[in-house]
């Protein structure tokens, strides 16, 4: 209508509720000794034992602490797109989800380029690893004043 509002009908609805992506939110920290220079995967992990994936520290969120519906919509094959966010820098990742993921390790995420699945590992065949990671991005993850917010998004 010229100048209404448009009220879908109850199929538009629905319809519009299955487009909805399913979001997370993990907050986490840089630190100097990140060097970001893994060639299959990226890692963030609520402690400080770095390796060449780590991309964040103490973040607030294992793959246990990711939502049910979260974890349902990543089994059931969805597309994950993680947005890492750090003072203004940006880069975006996209992987895939599977119905074999375990996601119940407490303390740590990993997004893999490869198949490989334990229970650590969030999605697999992504596009980017560490060492693909914008080079300003992987420097501002290196001071450890910074905030790091890493976004992740299922759409089914």
């Amino acid at each position: 209508t010229a100048g209404g509002a448009y009220i879908p009908t109850e199929s538009g609805w629905k319809l519009l509720m299955e487009i909805k992506p399913i979001r997370e939110e993990i907050l986490a920290e840089g630190h100097p000794e990140i060097k970001a220079t893994n060639n299959s995967m990226i890692r963030i992990i609520r402690g400080i034992d770095i390796d060449d994936a780590t991309i964040a520290v103490n973040a607030n969120k294992g793959c246990k602490d990711l939502s049910e519906e979260f974890k349902n919509a990543v089994k059931s094959s969805g597309k994950v797109k993680i947005v890492i966010e750090v003072e203004g820098e940006e880069d975006v990742v996209t992987a895939y989800g599977s119905p074999a993921l375990k996601l119940t390790d407490k303390d740590e995420i990993l997004i893999r380029k490869d198949s490989v699945i334990n229970n650590k590992t969030l999605a697999i065949f992504a596009d980017k690893s560490a060492n693909e990671l914008k080079q300003d991005l992987i420097k501002k993850l290196r001071n450890p004043k910074a905030k790091v917010r890493i976004i992740l998004e299922v759409k089914q």
